[in-house]
């Protein structure tokens, strides 16, 4: 990767910001979109839905790389929020909650996401090695059947 840019990942991300380069990889290999406004927001705090559609994203590339299939495959049963039904990244919170329980309840109890919550540190590093893990699994059954 990169450690350098030549532009402007985004509007609001200056090439000369400490994370600029990362920003653009992650940006050019689909793992993050940015706002509808065209901006990134570097300073903003990440909701839990919007990370959750980061590691969805992530999972998939990671799947990629390894020369996997790019659709998740449900590991468990789907958690069925009392919160994210109209929201919008229900279906992307629901397919989570089944890829290893990536997503899960906020604090680990009752049936509350919060997608709107900020995501807190604990809960992001939770959920990242729980993406992972999954993708590891996942690599770890498309090499023994082959």
């Amino acid at each position: 990767m990169s450690t350098q840019v030549s532009g402007n990942p985004y509007p609001d991300v200056s090439a000369s910001r400490w994370s600029a380069a990362k920003i653009q990889f992650a940006r050019n290999n689909g793992l993050i979109s940015g706002y509808q406004d065209g901006s990134f927001r570097p300073s903003q705090p990440v909701t839990r839905a919007e990370m959750m559609a980061v590691l969805r994203r992530a999972a998939i590339y990671g799947q990629q790389v390894q020369g996997q299939n790019a659709q998740l495959q449900p590991q468990q049963d789907p958690v069925v929020f009392s919160d994210t039904g109209s929201h919008w990244a229900n279906e992307t919170i629901t397919e989570m909650s089944s890829y290893c329980g990536v997503a899960s309840p906020l604090n680990e109890r009752g049936t509350a996401f919060a997608p709107d919550q900020a995501t807190q540190r604990n809960y992001a590093a939770a959920a990242t090695l729980r993406a992972l893990d999954c993708i590891a699994k996942d690599d770890t059954a498309t090499q023994a059947t082959r």
